[in-house]
Order: structure tokens, then sequence, then C-alpha cells
């Protein structure tokens, strides 16, 4: 009887150890961490409880003006618990030309910019160097080609929509998705 009595402790923790590592390790938006284009990280984990708006972002690219409209759709929602945030590649249909600083300079003159945006990073799943977002975001079904494809992510981190580029992020449809979601 106490061998079996020892056997079934063993087994009980065992389990609870194994669930223990595997909800440690669970993975979601709130996970990474992206290089600011100001010299700031971008960490994603401080924006836990709150709705993200990311797009795939270039200042080269014809729907540069969304910087602006996605700047409009943070004025009217960021006292709600809406973040917006640009992540800079060049990998994708048009290719970044600014680094750094230049890019934050250049979108908050040229389009009053507040939101953070980030420094260069690989975007396309077949990309060398791929960020570890975009390669978890392929797991969750979801893959950027385009500049200007947004995302949208839950107060919990989970990915709920993929948006395309003609969608501009103050747009009626995308206000509905995060009235809905906020």
């Amino acid at each position: 009887k106490m061998k079996n009595f020892i056997k079934i402790l063993i087994t009980i923790f065992f389990i609870t150890n194994i669930n223990t590592q595997l909800f440690a390790n669970e993975t979601n938006a709130f996970s990474f961490k992206f290089p600011g284009s100001t010299g700031q990280e971008i960490n994603m984990a401080d924006y836990k409880g709150k709705t993200i708006l990311m797009f795939a972002a270039c200042t080269e690219c014809g729907f540069r003006t969304q910087y602006k409209d996605a700047q409009k759709l943070y004025d009217e929602y960021k006292d709600k618990g809406l973040v917006v945030i640009g992540i800079s590649s060049d990998d994708l249909n048009v290719k970044e030309s600014r680094t750094g600083i230049e890019i934050n300079n250049f979108c908050s003159d040229r389009f009053g910019t507040t939101y953070p945006i980030s420094d260069i990073v690989k975007i396309k799943t077949s990309s060398k160097n791929t960020h570890p977002f975009f390669v978890w975001a392929k797991t969750q079904k979801i893959s950027i080609q385009k500049n200007f494809t947004k995302i949208i992510i839950d107060k919990n981190g989970n990915i709920v929509k993929k948006i395309n580029r003609e969608t501009k992020p103050n747009s009626k449809k995308i206000k509905k998705i995060i009235d809905e979601i906020i």
C-alpha cells in the first residue's frame, strides 16, 4: 500500500511539474521585443491588457499616408486602451531606406506620429533572420507579404485579425473590430 501511495505522489508531482512548465512557456504577442527607432526597445509585455494595432511599415511605400491614419486612430482610442505600433521592414514589397531615428523623425515630422515605430526588422518568414514575432505569427496562420498590412492583437496577446494594406487604420472596419475587443 505504501508503494502505491508513493507511486501516486510521484505521478501527481510529475504531472503538476509538466503542466507548470508547459504554461510557463506559453507564447503570445506579449512574448516579443522589437528594436525601437528611437533607440528604446519596444517590449510587447509593456502592453499587456491593451489592444494593439500593429502594422508593417515603410517610409518609402505609396501607402505611407497610413502613418497619419494610424495616428488618428491612436488619438481616438489611446485613452480606451489602444496601442498602435509600426514595424519597419526592408524585406517586403518596398524597401525601407531610412534607419533608426531617421524613420522616427520622418514619421513624426511628416505625419505627426507619437506611437512607437520599430527600427528595421525582417518580416517575411522566407527571409533570413526573420524577427521571432513573425515566425510565431506564422504558427497562428498569419504571414505578412506587403507593407501596411495590419494585425489586431487583443488584451491577452492573441492575434484577432489580419487586415489588408488597402484598409486604412482609421477605417470603420478596423474601428468595429477594436470596439468589439477593447
